[in-house]
């Protein structure tokens, strides 16, 4: 039995590009790198999983489900300790999550993840920082007045729960300072 899940796999084929290194956004690479995961995969065989390519694959998801306004998954996502910097716990954040996704009717999201790091004795924690350009059109405004849009630089901290990794702990700031 293969060590990496379906969901998983899907989330590595779906977003790709998320693996990038660099900072601009190319749609054009999708097939690229859909051909380089399924290269990785087919040589990987049913090897040992890779908790920074299962946390890059699960950032990727989240970007796309940013973008479809999916709070269900940001439920599944956020841990039941979950605590960041400004002092939310889970529903609090979720409720920001929900009205953000109220107030603008379309969302676009591009993102890069700078640095994964795998933590405690078994590989079971990791802190993750992620760039992210947020843009979202308010329901009812313009075509350009209803844009609002700006840069954030997300630090992330993540456990492993029975094999699926939730975000335990966060602080973020505007990617050019506040």
């Amino acid at each position: 039995m293969c060590s990496i899940s379906a969901r998983g796999a899907a989330a590595l084929v779906r977003r790709v590009v998320f693996l990038r290194a660099g900072a601009l956004y190319n749609r054009g690479m999708k097939a690229f790198g859909l051909v380089s995961v399924l290269g990785a995969l087919s040589v990987a065989g049913c090897g040992a999983s890779d908790p920074e390519l299962e946390i890059r694959a699960l950032l990727a998801a989240a970007e796309e489900a940013a973008e479809a306004r999916d709070v269900g998954f940001f439920g599944d996502l956020l841990g039941t300790s979950y605590r960041d910097s400004r002092g939310n716990d889970r529903d609090e954040a979720l409720r920001m999550i929900r009205g953000y996704f109220i107030a603008n009717q379309r969302v676009e999201i591009v993102s890069r993840v700078d640095e994964v790091v795998i933590e405690g004795p078994q590989g079971d924690a990791a802190r993750a920082v992620v760039h992210a350009g947020m843009a979202g059109q308010r329901a009812g405004g313009g075509l350009i007045g209803g844009v609002d849009a700006d840069l954030y630089r997300f630090e992330l901290e993540l456990v492993n729960d029975d094999g699926d990794w939730r975000i335990i702990g966060a602080t973020w700031s505007r990617g050019l300072g506040e």
